[in-house]
């Protein structure tokens, strides 16, 4: 009778699985230390959860150690304290490795680093990093502005793809909506589009005016501010450029 109860005390105990947290999305790692300076940032997408995420990530500069054509395909996991770690590697760059805690929220990483072995991008040390995702869906409210002082007021409604393309970075749609005047007729789409980590870029063209402002800038990590660092008219209204704000509504 002493021994009843001991095939349950023996037992194997189950241990709990951690839920899954999703990481789909645009992400960005970048970095200000020197042993970065050959890399000091990679974009693009990853999918999945914490318990397996795949990506494809890629240079920001057409300067550093490998061309943005050159692909880093990624793959990693968290482990029970959601600390990540992802590896990639191409021909030409070398084999990255990407660490940090990730977020319960699933968008970014603390205590974030990444480095390079072997390739054109081998760094010294491993460089502390920032590691962000963006998402760039709203109504925006702003205007631009130009040298001369002039200012218009716009506004733009933009959608993040859901899936990226063959590099990682995400296309967007939407339009954009000027005064009343006779180089646009609003509200005009958005075309050539792109958002690869905190970097957009889109175009709006008016087939029937045949003018185009080419829009560039970046994004706030939580997608609330539109930093238009250039903008540049061409057509029979232009040429023109300048720079503008546009905040979410």
């Amino acid at each position: 009778m002493g021994l009843t109860g001991c095939n349950t005390a023996l037992a194997p105990t189950s241990v709990p699985t951690a839920n899954a947290i999703a990481v789909t999305g645009n992400w960005q790692f970048s970095s200000t230390a020197a042993s970065a300076s050959k890399l000091s940032s990679v974009s693009g997408e990853l999918t999945g959860s914490s318990q397996s995420m795949t990506g494809l990530l890629h240079s920001d500069s057409a300067s550093a150690c490998v061309a943005p054509s050159q692909i880093f395909e990624m793959t990693g996991s968290a482990n029970a304290k959601n600390e990540v770690t992802l590896t990639g590697s191409n021909p030409a760059g070398g084999k990255l490795n990407v660490t940090g805690t990730l977020a319960a929220d699933g968008k970014s990483l603390t205590n974030a680093a990444y480095s390079v072995s072997g390739g054109a991008c081998a760094m010294a040390q491993p460089a502390d990093a920032s590691a962000q995702q963006y998402t760039m869906s709203a109504n925006y409210a702003g205007t631009f502005s130009d040298a001369d002082g002039q200012v218009i007021a716009l506004t733009a409604t933009l959608s993040q793809s859901t899936t990226p393309d063959q590099n990682g970075n995400f296309s967007l749609s939407g339009t954009g909506t000027f005064p009343s005047n006779p180089c646009f007729n609003s509200p005009v789409s958005a075309t050539a589009t792109e958002l690869t980590g905190n970097t957009f870029s889109f175009t709006y063209q008016d087939p029937t005016t045949l003018n185009t402002v080419a829009v560039t800038g970046n994004i706030s990590p939580d997608g609330s501010t539109l930093n238009v660092t250039n903008w540049t008219l061409t057509g029979p209204c232009g040429p023109d450029a300048g720079t503008g704000l546009l905040t979410q509504q």
